[in-house]
């Protein structure tokens, strides 16, 4: 999630500004026992407690002691679906929302890294501070029916994972691939056949890459670098496509990788780099093999 950005239109900085304005009565924050500075906008007494597990509905912003606006759920469809989970830190995001019953709405202070580490699991950017805390503006609308939930996530998850495969089938129509995948899926195209030993388990491999998604885009590539990347096989450094694609390979030799999600970083993607069921195409060179 990047920073706001607050030239998105007249009406956009007045829902912003409404948004916020409402939501600091003159009432001052009070402090939990774990220390987490908290202050109720709604209440409702007849509300629904949430507990680690549960999946709710929620709205919520944030924005740093700046007052700048990080992030807006309204910015991206109004609210936002998700699994609470636990966490064994004081003063979270989690924490915050357990705070809630079904209905209400309160402002929270959270530390800034502890936000970023642990619940979005990210480097802290480099402007948090020692000390720094983001206030969060959380609404819990609902808790919802989790075989509902997950109904939907597996509906969503076939999908996806079908529209992944009729991209890999028109890339390989568009370029005249007629290689048969092997039994896990992996394409595997020799371009320069190696004249040294075949890779085993527990070798080391120096190698150059290039990896493309499906569309041709670049993603990494040790050649742009100018450093090759060095794995040991077998141990599960590197992604299982790789695994297997670098089993088939003699030191020297060059090859092409096709690899499907479910060989690569799957459901989930990698980080902002890698989304969701991406099919990944490595143009790759074993320069080097030591026992």
């Amino acid at each position: 999630m990047g920073t706001y950005n607050i030239n998105s239109g007249f009406l956009s900085i007045l829902l912003i500004v409404a948004f916020f304005s409402c939501s600091e009565p003159g009432d001052k924050y009070k402090t939990s026992g774990s220390g987490l500075e908290y202050k109720y906008l709604k209440k409702n007494s007849k509300g629904k407690t949430v507990y680690v597990d549960d999946y709710i509905e929620i709205k919520f912003s944030y924005r740093n002691n700046k007052d700048s606006v990080l992030f807006n759920s309204a910015e991206i469809g109004s609210s936002i679906k998700m699994r609470l989970k636990p966490s064994m830190y004081m003063a979270s995001f989690e924490e915050a929302v357990k705070m809630l019953k079904t209905g209400e709405r309160a402002l929270f202070k959270i530390p800034a890294d502890l936000f970023y580490k642990e619940t979005k699991r990210t480097n802290v950017p480099n402007w948090v501070k020692k000390g720094d805390k983001l206030i969060f503006d959380i609404e819990l609308l609902r808790i919802l029916d989790k075989k509902e939930v997950l109904k939907e996530q597996e509906q969503l998850k076939q999908k996806r994972k079908k529209e992944e495969e009729q991209k890999l089938q028109q890339y390989l129509k568009d370029n005249n691939i007629t290689a048969q995948p092997t039994m896990s899926g992996l394409y595997y195209i020799e371009t320069q056949k190696g004249n040294g030993a075949l890779v085993q388990p527990g070798d080391f491999v120096l190698v150059h890459y290039t990896g493309k998604f499906i569309d041709g885009e670049i993603f990494d590539s040790s050649y742009k670098r100018e450093e090759p990347f060095y794995f040991q096989q077998g141990k599960a450094e590197v992604i299982p496509g790789w695994e297997e694609g670098f089993s088939k390979m003699r030191e020297g030799g060059k090859a092409k990788f096709i690899i499907p999600s479910q060989l690569a970083y799957g459901e989930k993607g990698y980080g902002k780099i890698i989304p969701p069921f991406s099919t990944l195409v490595f143009d790759v060179e074993l320069i080097k093999i030591k026992k």
